[in-house]
């Protein structure tokens, strides 16, 4: 064990993005007067608030001029401005990512002070949290998972690819399970690495998936899934009692009659037959499952991002798109019809809205970033009001993580992550991207005009 975690894949370069700086604050705490503030814990907006912070933490939140503001708090008016929690996504995968560091720089001066990653190698990630504790590198804080499929899914490269000196499937964060593994002992060693969660991915049975969700959470680790692990269905993750489901495609699954074993197979000849343009939301096979999934407090991340073709404008003031790829890297035997799954990715998230599912937001951001801002703002576009598709980017993604008591929202005692915006994103959505500071951990981070 002690020989894996000395393991290091990679080198990681600094890049520091010109004209952006962090600012250290020296008086005993700051008092944020006359703010508007988003109240993500209550779905409304306050007007003409004081927040005070001191070191890293939230210490006092209250109606300006209703308390006396400590003598030695540096008093900042912040009239006609907004304040939202530091934004959370919960969905990425940093390993493939070519421009890591940067990016992730990128990232926090955006306003997104956690993420949430779903596969990869962990040496990487405890390396990054390492340089990120030590303030070599501005970054959202990062919290990764392990992942677990069965023998069927070792045909894929990405179980190679993410343990490099190490057999596919024996990583402890990129691991193989079948009916006669010891859970136990592969997810105490999965935590020794430092995941948050296990992530169920393919080829795992609805009775393993139990058994995994069961001793996972025993030992105190989240448990997370795709919405359809094959053969195992959406409902079969909700009975198992996982955290949260990722992929509003995958969905699709739950009217199925049979359901191959092979994630290949399911990509390749399964999906792309699906009848994406006709499925009824509302049919009695997906309102049961919605229920289910509200009853047993199953979180959905629905990704909408992830099959989108998306044109914004990013934080660079340039235009960001995103091309559509697959989500394997065997292509489809038969062509996928995006705009069909699109439609219903759309639909399903509605549809689970409405009926008290509690919503996520994840980009599955790899290669290129992805901002959580378009996810949002795909949520508002699929039904849900702006301030609950701001909760489902921050306290919504924290309870998923598992931080919720201490991020994900503005109140007293819980860490100083959260983002002032110049203008009132409950109004447009898109004034998420007006960003004037973010603070991270209490520390300032501004970009020069």
């Amino acid at each position: 064990m002690d020989k894996l975690k000395n393991i290091y894949a990679l080198l990681i370069f600094i890049i520091v993005i010109p004209n952006s700086k962090a600012q250290t604050n020296n008086s005993e705490s700051t008092a944020f007067t006359n703010i508007t503030l988003i109240d993500v814990e209550n779905s409304k907006s306050l007007e003409n608030m004081t927040i005070i912070i001191s070191d890293d933490k939230i210490t006092s939140v209250f109606p300006s001029n209703s308390q006396q503001i400590p003598t030695s708090a540096e008093i900042v008016d912040m009239a006609n401005h907004y304040i939202i929690p530091g934004l959370i996504d919960g969905h990425v995968h940093l390993f493939a990512n070519q421009n890591r560091t940067a990016d992730l720089e990128k990232l926090l001066f955006s306003g997104v002070t956690s993420l949430r990653d779903m596969g990869g190698d962990v040496r990487v990630y405890q390396e990054l949290n390492q340089k990120i504790a030590n303030g070599s590198i501005k970054s959202p804080n990062i919290y990764y998972s392990a992942t677990f499929f069965g023998p069927e899914f070792l045909v894929d490269p990405r179980t190679k690819f993410a343990n490099k000196g190490i057999n596919a499937g024996e990583a402890p964060w990129m691991r193989v399970v079948h009916d006669s593994t010891n859970l136990k002992e592969v997810i105490s060693e999965a935590k020794e690495f430092g995941v948050t969660g296990i992530k169920a991915y393919a080829s795992i049975s609805p009775d393993l998936l139990k058994v995994i969700s069961e001793e996972a959470h025993r030992q105190g680790l989240k448990v997370w899934s795709h919405a359809a692990i094959f053969p195992s269905k959406p409902s079969d993750a909700v009975n198992a009692k996982v955290d949260a489901i990722s992929h509003g495609v995958g969905m699709i699954v739950e009217q199925a009659e049979t359901v191959p074993n092979s994630f290949h197979n399911a990509v390749r000849n399964f999906i792309p037959v699906q009848d994406f343009e006709n499925a009824d939301v509302l049919s009695q096979d997906y309102v049961d499952l919605l229920q289910s999934m509200k009853a047993e407090g199953t979180i959905f991340e629905p990704t909408i991002s992830a099959w989108k073709k998306v044109q914004s404008k990013n934080q660079d003031g340039k235009m960001n798109e995103n091309k559509i790829s697959p989500k394997s890297n065997m292509p489809p035997a038969i062509k996928l019809n995006i705009p069909a799954m699109n439609k219903w990715v759309n639909n399903i998230t509605n549809a689970a809205y409405l009926n008290g599912v509690t919503i996520s937001a994840g980009t599955d951001f790899t290669r290129t970033i992805k901002w959580v801002q378009d996810e949002i703002r795909f949520l508002v576009e699929s039904g849900l009001t702006e301030i609950d598709a701001i909760k489902a980017a921050t306290l919504n993604n924290a309870i998923v993580i598992g931080i919720e008591k201490t991020h994900g929202s503005i109140s007293v005692g819980k860490q100083a992550d959260f983002v002032i915006l110049t203008e009132n994103p409950l109004e447009n959505i898109e004034n998420l991207r007006s960003v004037k500071t973010v603070y991270k951990n209490g520390k300032r981070y501004s970009v020069e005009e």
